[in-house]
């Protein structure tokens, strides 16, 4: 018998023959470093029938034998051996570990797949192609904990399953250039979530309003028109910067002086049946905007110095501005102030679910200038609703924020202070209390490294730009050198998913959805669509009256 069949003997149940391709040389903490005979790589790569899966290529995985089972690792480089000189006989790999499994027949592939290495592979040591039943026990994993999203590369045969609670529980991203398929990989996930849990709570913050018609069938959709979300909700910092704005100047500090002192009495003089001790700028309390004018009015008149009274009149202008203003209706809509805040978070976080457990918000027609406070005070309804509701009736929350980059970016952007405060909060604290985020961007450098940090697992898609690849590296979980360097080379709707979500890193290629299931998001079909002349341009007045009215 030889060494092949007895190393299958000696770890049955596994069923399909495994080949060995080479030996280990050099041993790390942290890699190994292989010698393979060049013929035996190529014969199996030509193999199309083969049991086992080819080593020959970067991200490929291979197993070593050890004394307590195998040690799995991928493929990272690949290099001659020699001075280059004369024809290739032998090849040199380098291999980054994944993790390491040990017998156990009473699991369906026999092998129980643990991430971390307890047993290190020793010089000489062979090393082995792995079987379609490996990759099934490492990835494969199918129960009510698990849900697939593709086929694994490179035979793309084996479902790859993602971690619920872990990818949930722990915040998840999902980045990549332009073009490469994140939308609909986002869209993919939350159909694959809400197949397996259709009692569930996920709000999508839409600023394209790309998200609609992919959930038509599970999901209710927001936008200015039916949007709710009166202004006395904001906090001290969103009041900041709806009335008085971001841009520095002399006067600015006097401003938010008065503001506190008025919105305080405002919010006083409105509360019942609550101690005025309890009671700060940031309380929840319902006030009216004719209160806060009134009180701004009484200040205003025990100033005899005209000139202190430039940065009252200021911030009056405004706050009448902003009620006069058609286009904040759905936050100043309305002479009275109706405390309709449990109405908001039944609608917003769907209590109760009523077979539609995804609300997409459409930010595309909230006014530029307070997209940010909108999105601040979403972020903060989420958390704050999780932190005094824990208890026995106590849900957990999904936030996917899309062009993340927008509303959480790096330190220095003052214009988004309060939303990046917000959603940061979340990344920080949000497991605590059951609320998860998920984070969207083309643009991983400018996003906040403090809440992509947090996110316990990546789909990493193509990127082109070197710095991107570089703040998704630092970013990783994990270390996975081999796959990341294959970050732009990746086909559209393939992805590099690391971190708590799965079992071990892997190559992916996504599921395609449905059509009445994808993001609208698509490119402009510029080589049929300018091929055709517009005979009827009534749509021109339609798109006017759109634009004018603020809504579609």
């Amino acid at each position: 018998m030889d060494k092949n069949s007895e190393l299958n003997q000696a770890n049955a149940p596994e069923r399909a023959l495994v080949t060995e391709v080479g030996f280990v040389t050099k041993v790390s903490g942290r890699d190994t470093v292989v010698l393979c005979d060049i013929e035996t790589l190529n014969r199996h790569r030509d193999e199309d029938e083969s049991s086992c899966l080819p080593a020959g290529q970067i991200g490929a995985i291979v197993k070593i034998k050890v004394s307590k089972g195998f040690v799995f690792a991928t493929v990272r480089e690949i290099t001659r051996q020699g001075d280059g000189v004369g024809p290739v006989q032998h090849v040199v790999m380098h291999l980054d570990y994944i993790g390491h499994g040990t017998r156990a027949p009473y699991m369906p592939t026999g092998i129980n797949f643990e991430r971390g290495i307890t047993d290190f592979p020793i010089p000489g040591q062979p090393v082995y192609e792995v079987s379609y039943d490996d990759l099934e026990a490492i990835f494969g994993v199918n129960d009510t904990n698990h849900f697939h999203v593709g086929t694994v590369f490179p035979q793309h045969v084996t479902p790859a399953s993602i971690m619920t609670d872990s990818m949930l529980g722990k915040h998840f991203a999902v980045l990549g250039s332009t073009g490469t398929g994140k939308s609909c990989t986002v869209a993919l996930l939350i159909h694959r979530i809400v197949e397996r849990m259709p009692k569930g709570h996920i709000i999508i913050l839409d600023p394209h309003n790309e998200y609609t018609a992919a959930f038509s069938d599970c999901g209710e959709h927001f936008d200015i028109s039916n949007l709710r979300l009166p202004y006395w909700m904001m906090n001290f910092e969103e009041h900041v910067e709806m009335f008085i704005g971001q841009q520095p100047s002399m006067e600015r500090e006097v401003e938010i002086d008065i503001l506190r002192r008025c919105l305080y009495a405002a919010r006083v003089d409105a509360a019942v049946n609550m101690a005025s001790e309890k009671i700060t700028v940031n309380s929840p309390i319902p006030y009216k905007l004719s209160f806060l004018l009134e009180f701004l009015e009484k200040s205003m008149g025990r100033l005899d110095n005209p000139e202190k009274l430039t940065p009252f009149l200021r911030l009056k202008g405004k706050i009448e501005e902003l009620r006069r203003d058609v286009r904040f209706n759905f936050m100043f809509s309305g002479l009275l102030a109706h405390d309709n805040l449990k109405d908001v978070i039944k609608n917003l976080l769907r209590f109760p679910v009523d077979n539609k457990p995804v609300s997409t918000i459409d930010l595309s027609g909230v006014p530029s200038e307070i997209v940010n406070v909108v999105v601040s005070m979403i972020s903060r309804l989420v958390f704050d609703f999780a932190v005094w509701s824990r208890g026995e009736n106590a849900r957990p929350i999904l936030l996917v924020c899309e062009e993340a980059h927008r509303y959480i970016p790096t330190e220095g952007h003052t214009v988004f202070g309060s939303s990046r405060k917000a959603i940061e909060r979340i990344a920080r604290e949000g497991r605590k209390y059951g609320v998860s985020l998920g984070l969207v961007s083309q643009r991983p450098a400018d996003v906040s490294e403090s809440a992509l940090s947090q996110c316990g697992t990546i789909f990493a898609m193509r990127m082109n730009n070197e710095r991107d690849q570089r703040f998704v590296e630092h970013v990783m979980p994990e270390g996975s050198r081999g796959a990341l360097s294959a970050l732009s080379s990746l086909q559209n709707r393939e992805a590099l998913i690391v971190g708590e979500g799965v079992r071990a890193p892997v190559r992916v290629m996504l599921d395609k959805l449905d059509e009445n299931k994808r993001p609208s998001g698509g490119n402009p079909e510029y080589s049929e669509d300018w091929q055709k002349e517009i005979v009827d341009d009534s749509f021109i007045m339609d798109t006017i009256q759109n634009w004018r009215n603020q809504g579609r």
